[in-house]
């Protein structure tokens, strides 16, 4: 779930600033916090945000903001480099995982600034495998 996260932070903060400008990246924030029933980790860039219409379909399956890529043909070559992004499973797949084990993920994105996201994670051992 975080490396998803953090994936996509520094995504949207070198596409914002440029790849020629890394000595001036803002920073990411990452804080971790041990609550009396859940860890909470909030990781915060200033990638410029997600427009406020797109919000609910970063949450929907095989939707992405990244440009297409083509796979070449000849993919079982050595120097073959298969993307790290653009599948559009990441975000929906890491809130499923953080229900999953009871907790949850939340975003707050503001728009031409940056990103907010929280990582919920439930510490009670109590808590039983949520099965259908």
């Amino acid at each position: 779930i975080c490396f998803e996260l953090l994936k996509n932070s520094l995504r949207a903060v070198v596409e914002r600033f440029g790849v020629d400008n890394e000595d001036n990246f803002p920073p990411i924030k990452v804080i971790v916090v041990e609550g009396k029933e859940d860890i909470t980790i909030k990781i915060s860039d200033e990638g410029g945000g997600i427009p406020r219409s797109a919000i609910p379909l970063i949450w929907t399956y095989m939707y992405t903001t990244m440009e297409i890529q083509k796979i070449d043909a000849d993919f079982h070559g050595g120097d073959f480099k298969a993307p790290m992004a653009g599948f559009g499973y990441g975000l929906p797949l890491s809130r499923l995982y953080a229900r999953y084990f009871g907790g949850d993920l939340r975003l707050i994105a503001m728009d031409g600034f940056g990103t907010d996201v929280y990582i919920h994670l439930n510490r009670l051992s109590s808590s039983r495998e949520p099965l259908p």
